[in-house]
């Protein structure tokens, strides 16, 4: 039957496609809208991961610590809800609840020394655990995904949570407390929730075993009653009724009522297998809704596949007819047009070559006037002589400028050094100067003795000596400089080779001064041991 509705439905799709498959896209788009709600309209929930039941007599219940001896943790703060929101939280897991109904488990696992939670995870990811604890159970609600619980719920209290906050607190009959006395049971609702943090991060590390099947029956009634529990709690607080019809569009309804059917088939099969005494094979519990989802699955891809031929031809028929639309629009016969076509194409091609033969000829030229600027350049007379021809492009200009700037620089430079070494030359001067004053000074006794020697002779006339510094040092010595660019060594660096005493014993006096005392008469000093008459007459041949 529901293989009859699903063709029914496909054909139903396809026949709507074929008669608005001219309609452009506007009539595609409205098509896959359709086909999807058709597809949707079947869809089934995955199933959910069950371990499958286990054969065995039931054991003793291990029970998990109360609220009082749990470990102390850090209390969570108090963040109190809306009021049009206080009661989100508990109805999201009372439809949790409600979906999961008499199913047994779908596994259980070991944590905290021989506690045996029991899981349940719903198809759109919904994970619920439960612990057995002294008075009933206490259940856990994870929304997909989350590693931390929205609500927490116990024998007495239910603790919504959100972003690790308490945000309310119900008593046992669902009404939402107040903020004050919320904010009383803190420490309680901050141990469960550090509880369920960890049950959370165990249950995806430890492995996961099938509950056994005598166990769920001696314990499924203890479950049924904290759900009934929740019904009549509903029933009698208009609030928690009124947030429920405020919201029942929000929820997917039929994808929650495909849940509760599956697991409403699953409970039928074990309380028939319960019947019988757990004798034999445990029943896969949705063996039926693995059938359901293969046809499904099969249908699907028929169903797909229909599609996609049937978009493929309407794709075709409209492109012929928007093909044979230009066609009579321009007059022309087909073969004409392909013609056109064609021809079209041969003209784009050869423009093509065209432009790519004419950007390798515009290359070539441009290097042709590159290497002829090369040669031109290198032809061009000195420097010296640019300035007499005029340059016929830019560049040849600026090169002319940059070689005239560097002579500039170079004449600046050259008349800077001359200076410098006229102003050496000059302190050279000055050091000989003061050199042969100094030479001089000691000299001076050697007149004074040779006029007592010689009495009142005109000899003072020969004190020549006044004008040697002509004869010092000779002036070319500043050429022995040689190496006019140093200019880097300073005038105070060369001094100590020019001290006067290492000089001096070049210009010492005697050896100069008898060449310009006049030899000839030095021996008339001794013509005391002729005669008197000689002095005499000596003194005549003076005159």
């Amino acid at each position: 039957m529901a293989n009859m509705r699903g063709f029914s439905l496909t054909a139903s799709a396809l026949a709507l496609a074929v008669m608005i498959g001219g309609c452009g896209q506007q009539g595609t788009q409205d098509q896959q809208a359709l086909l999807a709600n058709s597809t949707s309209a079947a869809a089934l929930p995955p199933l959910p991961d069950v371990q499958p039941l286990a054969a065995g007599p039931a054991t003793p219940v291990r029970y998990a610590p109360g609220a009082a001896a749990l470990p102390r943790v850090r209390p969570l703060g108090y963040a109190t809800a809306p009021d049009d929101e206080r009661y989100a939280w508990i109805d999201r897991a009372d439809r949790i609840s409600d979906t999961i109904g008499d199913a047994p488990p779908d596994y259980y696992f070991d944590y905290d020394e021989g506690v045996e939670p029991w899981g349940w995870e719903t198809a759109g990811g919904y994970r619920t655990y439960a612990e057995p604890i002294d008075g009933g159970y206490r259940y856990y609600y994870y929304d997909p995904g989350a590693d931390a619980p929205y609500l927490v719920r116990d024998p007495s209290y239910s603790y919504g949570y959100r972003d690790g906050r308490i945000v309310t607190v119900y008593d046992r009959g669902g009404r939402a407390l107040s903020a004050y006395e919320a904010s009383r049971r803190a420490d309680e609702a901050s141990r469960y929730y550090a509880r369920a943090r960890a049950l959370r991060q165990a249950s995806d590390t430890r492995a996961r075993r099938g509950v056994v099947a005598a166990q769920w029956a001696a314990r499924r009634a203890t479950v049924a009653a904290g759900r009934a529990e929740w019904d009549r709690a509903r029933a009698d607080d208009a609030a928690w009724r009124a947030y429920r019809s405020r919201n029942e569009g929000a929820v997917d309804q039929r994808r929650f009522a495909e849940e509760r059917q599956a697991r409403a088939g699953a409970a039928q099969r074990f309380a028939t297998w319960q019947g019988e005494g757990f004798r034999g094979q445990a029943p896969r519990l949705y063996a039926e809704r693995a059938a359901q989802m293969q046809a499904q699955r099969q249908q699907q891809a028929g169903q797909q596949q229909a599609q996609r031929q049937q978009a493929e031809a309407a794709a075709r028929q409209q492109a012929d007819r928007q093909r044979f639309q230009q066609q009579q629009a321009a007059g022309r016969d087909p073969r004409e047009q392909q013609r056109a076509a064609a021809e079209q194409q041969r003209n784009q091609q050869m423009q093509a070559q065209q432009r790519q033969q004419a950007g390798f000829a515009a290359r070539q030229q441009q290097q042709a006037a590159q290497r002829q600027q090369a040669d031109a350049a290198r032809a061009r007379p000195p420097i010296q002589q640019r300035p007499q021809q005029a340059p016929p492009q830019q560049a040849p200009q600026r090169f002319a400028e940059r070689q005239q700037a560097r002579q500039q620089a170079q004449q600046v430079g050259q008349q800077r050094g001359d200076q410098r070494r006229a102003m050496f030359a000059q302190r050279q001067q000055q050091q000989a100067a003061r050199m042969q004053a100094q030479a001089q000074r000691p000299q001076a006794p050697q007149p004074q003795a040779q006029r007592r020697f010689e009495g009142p002779r005109p000899q003072p006339r020969f004190d020549a000596p006044r004008p040697q510094p002509r004869v010092e040092a000779p002036r070319p010595q500043p050429r022995m400089e040689a190496p006019r660019p140093q200019p880097r060594m300073e005038a105070p660096r060369p001094q100590p080779r020019m001290e006067a005493p290492r000089p001096q014993p070049r210009m010492e006096a005697p050896r100069p001064q008898p060449q310009m005392q006049a030899p000839r008469p030095m021996p008339q000093p001794q013509a005391p041991h002729i005669g008197g008459g000689d002095r005499g007459g000596g003194g005549r041949r003076d005159r």
